[in-house]
């Protein structure tokens, strides 16, 4: 570096900022690819992505675009990119700070129920109503209950499911779940 660098101010040429950037990128990032980048961010919409993931591929495309970018343009780029849900309620707020707009396009999200974090809880129509899909739920989530189970704490009496075999105790061995019994022994774990 040092040795370029006298060899090119030898020459005459003033070796700032500016003048590395342009001979390292026409060196190491052609001007088709730069265009390619330039294109894709023109043409980039959020589709299937979460707003983190669209902001994060917006803020690397966005260094690609040859012209000036105030902050106002730059929040209206990213707010006609989002999916129609959120841009209808982010749109009419015309917020001009890019941050606050992505905070707020994050929020929209989690009320609406979206992002790829698996957190959200879908819930799936079916014939016998609404009930969540056991595909959705991850291998630890507890089953969702229903408001009158989770209201009724009391000992619950053991009912056959489907008439096809009953619960019993596996502390005591009588008709309830383990939780429900009365049976205080010594349990080792």
């Amino acid at each position: 570096w040092r040795d370029t660098r006298q060899m090119m101010e030898s020459r005459g040429v003033v070796v700032d900022w500016d003048c590395f950037k342009r001979v390292f990128l026409e060196k190491y990032f052609p001007d088709s690819v730069r265009y390619a980048k330039e294109v894709e961010f023109m043409i980039l919409h959020q589709g299937s992505l979460s707003v983190s993931e669209y902001s994060m591929r917006f803020e690397h495309l966005a260094r690609f675009y040859s012209q000036a970018i105030s902050e106002a343009w730059r929040c209206r780029k990213f707010a006609e990119g989002l999916r129609h849900e959120l841009k209808r309620v982010i749109v009419p707020m015309s917020i001009e700070e890019f941050p606050s707009l992505v905070e707020k396009a994050k929020s929209v999200e989690r009320l609406k129920g979206g992002g790829s974090s698996g957190k959200a809880v879908r819930v799936q129509e079916g014939s016998s109503g609404s009930r969540r899909g056991d595909q959705q739920r991850g291998p630890y989530d507890r089953p969702v209950q229903s408001q009158r189970e989770a209201i009724s704490r009391g000992p619950r009496p053991a009912t056959p499911q489907g008439g096809a075999h009953s619960v019993q105790c596996y502390r005591c061995g009588e008709a309830h779940m383990v939780r429900d019994c009365s049976h205080l022994g010594n349990i080792f774990f």
